[in-house]
């Protein structure tokens, strides 16, 4: 037989000049000051040139006593719920403390005062004669959140800018994200993921001559998983105590995804990486590699799963995910990967039967059709699975599935499934019914007799074959059905009819 999974359950984020005195080390966002991608340069659309914003002095220190007054309190990563069918996970969360000394509105009006022209993204624009001590401010706005990196480029000789980067919190609040200062006529970057929201390039001209000019824009892109930023160790996302179902992606052959588990209980911790085939991906398109305490270790794409059986209470486990960059699994921007990664799960009790009172079968009589049947059932299946880590604690949230053909059609033999699947409850414990409804004739046919209560009964009965398997969508390889026994067979009884009763 072969066999076709046709219905499949979905699943399943060093400055140098002025604002280097108020650069907070756990703000977020944070850009970092980093080299110029000629990709992304070249990237960005030309532009038409556009005069000289110039901003006045009394915006900079403005913008240097508004952010000294009002350093934004930010909250460390928001723990998030289990991902499981939406495959999405809680935004970090910003707090910013208010301002005391000067008011809000007045920086804010400073602000958009300075800075009132507003840019399109992924756009370089230009800007000739420039003179030292220019201080120049343009708006440019962000409909959603995404990775952005920030350019000044393209300087001519005797030119020497900076470049720094504000975010308006909507309270007149000018949030400093980082100063990019390089020497000379070098390029200024600056890139990270940043939320929705008004941003402003300020760009201050160290030096110039006669004739200075530029270019500058910013490079945006929004194709971003719920768990970014988490480029670095520093940056991992941090699982809540669960099992964690997680679809991510890469928005570029450099990004790296970062996770950290605890294990609270000192549970076994399981790793489990997969393809999102919607997305056009394959496993061999990923790279997961666990830190095991002094450098990071690849787990193979053929290995299914892998688990760390004694991280100790509170031991903190480390994975990280990236692009295969092997020229025969090309990078897509479209590609996801699904990356299972917490608490171990250990299935209890998985069961699929049909009503109490059927008249089954026996293995004597299957020797049609497929062969004997281990679950049967009249109208209705009635299925349940348990789900706990390896202390016995209950894994709430997770789905298991039940994968059906109540008919394989003889035919040609084909096994297409259907799924149906439910969240395990507070206890762990997941169940359903699934109604097969009747059927009239059946692909086969036997004839047995029943002994029941001192009479010979000889019956036929007419049948349909099926098969079904249980898996679990947030962790592959785990359930009832695999490689070697692919699934447990199933009669669909559609009619029985007594031929004779003879007392024995």
């Amino acid at each position: 037989m072969k066999s076709k999974k046709a219905l499949m359950l979905g699943a399943a984020m060093a400055a140098t000049c002025f604002v280097s005195a108020f650069a907070l080390a756990e703000q977020y966002p944070q850009l970092a000051a980093q080299a110029a991608s000629p990709t992304v340069k070249h990237g960005l659309k030309s532009a038409v040139k556009i005069n000289a914003n110039k901003a006045t002095a009394a915006l900079k220190q403005q913008l240097l006593a508004g952010a000294q007054q009002k350093k934004p309190l930010f909250a460390a990563k928001a723990k998030a719920d289990s991902v499981v069918e939406d495959n999405t996970a809680p935004a970090r969360v910003t707090k910013v403390q208010k301002a005391t000394a000067q008011s809000a509105p007045a920086v804010q009006a400073a602000l958009v005062q300075g800075c009132e022209q507003t840019l399109d993204i992924n756009s370089l624009y230009t800007i000739n004669g420039v003179q030292t001590g220019d201080l120049l401010c343009y708006h440019f706005n962000l409909p959603q959140k995404a990775r952005i990196n920030v350019l000044l480029v393209n300087q001519t000789a005797g030119t020497d800018m900076s470049l720094s980067l504000f975010q308006d919190d909507g309270q007149g609040n000018p949030l400093p994200l980082g100063t990019s200062n390089n020497p000379g006529t070098g390029d200024e970057s600056l890139g990270g993921v940043v939320p929705a929201g008004d941003y402003y390039w300020f760009m201050e001209a160290n030096a110039a001559v006669q004739g200075s000019s530029f270019q500058f824009g910013v490079a945006v892109d929004t194709n971003l998983d719920a768990y970014e930023p988490n480029d670095t160790p520093d940056t991992a996302f941090q699982l809540p105590d669960t099992l964690n179902y997680i679809n991510g992606n890469a928005d570029s052959l450099d990004d790296v995804d970062y996770f950290d588990f605890t294990a609270v209980r000192g549970q076994s911790v399981g790793i489990a990486l997969t393809a999102d085939a919607a997305s056009g991906s394959t496993r061999n398109k990923w790279i997961l590699e666990r830190f095991d305490g002094g450098q990071w270790v690849t787990v193979g794409a053929n290995v299914v799963s892998t688990s760390i059986p004694s991280p100790g209470v509170g031991g903190v486990v480390k994975v990280r995910v990236r692009p295969n960059q092997h020229p025969n699994e090309p990078w897509s921007a479209t590609g996801k990967y699904n990356l299972s990664f917490g608490s171990n799960p250990r299935v209890n009790s998985p069961d699929v039967k049909g009503e109490a009172n059927v008249l089954r079968i026996p293995y004597s009589a299957s020797n049609v059709g497929y062969g004997y049947m281990t679950t049967q059932a009249y109208r209705d299946l009635t299925w349940t699975m348990g789900l706990s880590d390896s202390t016995g604690a209950p894994l709430v949230g997770l789905h298991p599935i039940v994968y059906l053909d109540q008919r394989i059609d003889p035919a040609n033999g084909d096994i297409v499934y259907k799924a149906y699947s439910a969240a395990t409850d507070s206890s762990g414990q997941a169940s359903g019914t699934i109604n097969v409804g009747a059927c009239s004739g059946g692909d086969f046919q036997t004839t047995f007799v029943d002994y029941s209560q001192g009479y010979n009964n000889t019956w036929r009965t007419d049948f349909n074959y099926g098969v079904w398997r249980m898996e679990v969508l947030e962790y592959p390889g785990i359930g009832v059905g695999g490689e070697n026994t692919q699934f447990v067979s199933f009669g669909h009884l559609c009619k029985q009819t007594l031929l004779s009763s003879t007392k024995s």
